[in-house]
C-alpha cells in the first residue's frame, strides 16, 4: 500500500526540472537502453528534462537539487535521503536471485571456492563499492557477520561493483558482494572477467534500487512520473531496451518498502 510522508510540497514553488540521472548501472553497452527508456517516460511527461545527464558520481547526484529524477541505492535513501526523494517505484528484474515484486539478492563472489564461513576471517580482504551500499557492503555484512556486525578483516572500497570484481579477478581481494543486477550486466559484457570467480553465498532479500523524484516537483508531478514509468515499461516499443537492461516490469513502491533496510545497517 502506498503511503507518503506528509510534506509541504504542494505549498512550495515548483522546481524547474533541469536534470535526470540513472547512474547506478552506467555500463556503456546499455547506455542506449537507458536513453530509450527515459525517452518513453519523457514522451508521457511533457515537462521533464529531455535527456539523461550522467555525471559519473551518483552520490553527488542524489544531493544535487537540480537533479529531479534518479535511481538511488536503498542504503543511502533510508540513512540520509528520506526527505530528499519520493520513491515512485522500482524494477522487477530478469536476473538470477530476483523476486517479484521488485526484490533481489546480492551474490557473494570469491576467487576461492570455499564456504562463506571459512572466508569470514581476519585474513580475508573484502572489497565493496562503498560503505553505504546496500548491495555491496550492508548485504555482505548481513550475510557473513550478521546485520549490524563488524567485518573482521581488511576492506577496500573501490567506488563500483565492476572495480570490485576486477580486484577479485586480479587477486587483490578475496570476497565481494555484488548486486545481482550489476553481476548480470557485467557478465553479459565481460564473461571472461567473472568466469574464474565463484558464487559462494547470497545476501538478504531486499528491494531493488528505487526510482525517485524530488518532492519539490509537487505531488501531482510525482504522481505523473509514477504513472509514466508504469505505462512506459508496459509499452512494446521499449521491449528491446528493457531486455538489454534485464528489466521485467515497473512496480509501484513507496518509502515504507525500504525502511526495513535500517535494521541491516552497521551500528558504527
Amino acid at each position: 500500500m502506498l503511503r507518503r510522508i506528509t510534506r509541504l510540497a504542494a505549498d512550495r514553488p515548483v522546481t524547474r526540472p533541469t536534470r535526470v540521472e540513472f547512474g547506478m548501472y552506467p555500463f556503456a553497452s546499455v547506455a542506449w537502453a537507458w536513453d530509450e527508456l527515459w525517452s518513453a517516460v519523457r514522451s508521457r511527461v511533457g515537462w521533464a528534462p529531455d535527456e539523461i545527464t550522467p555525471t559519473g558520481d551518483v552520490h553527488a547526484g542524489w544531493a544535487d537539487e537540480r537533479c529531479v529524477v534518479t535511481q538511488i541505492c536503498g542504503g543511502p535513501l533510508v540513512a540520509e535521503h528520506q526527505h530528499d526523494w519520493d520513491v515512485i517505484g522500482a524494477f522487477s528484474l530478469d536476473v538470477p536471485h530476483a523476486f517479484d515484486p521488485a526484490h533481489y539478492r546480492s551474490v557473494l563472489l570469491s576467487r576461492h571456492d570455499r564456504p562463506v564461513v571459512e572466508l569470514t576471517a581476519p585474513t580475508t580482504r573484502a572489497v565493496a563499492n562503498s560503505a553505504d551500499s546496500l548491495s555491496g557492503w550492508i548485504s555482505l555484512l548481513a550475510a557473513t557477520v550478521g546485520p549490524g556486525g563488524t567485518w573482521p578483516g581488511d576492506v577496500v572500497f573501490t567506488g563500483s561493483h565492476l572495480a570490485g570484481i576486477r580486484a577479485l579477478a586480479a587477486g587483490d581481494a578475496d570476497l565481494a558482494s555484488v548486486d545481482g543486477w550489476s553481476l548480470a550486466l557485467i557478465a553479459d559484457d565481460l564473461p571472461e572477467l567473472v568466469g574464474d570467480l565463484h558464487a559462494i553465498g547470497l545476501g538478504p532479500v531486499v528491494p531493488t534500487p528505487p526510482v525517485a523524484a524530488r518532492p519539490t516537483l509537487g505531488e501531482s508531478r510525482v504522481t505523473e512520473l509514477r504513472d509514466a514509468f508504469d505505462d512506459a515499461v508496459s509499452d512494446p516499443a521499449v521491449a528491446g531496451a528493457l531486455a538489454a537492461l534485464r528489466i521485467a516490469e515497473f512496480v509501484r513502491l513507496d518509502l515504507d518498502d525500504y525502511l526495513p533496510i535500517l535494521s541491516l545497517r552497521p551500528s558504527g
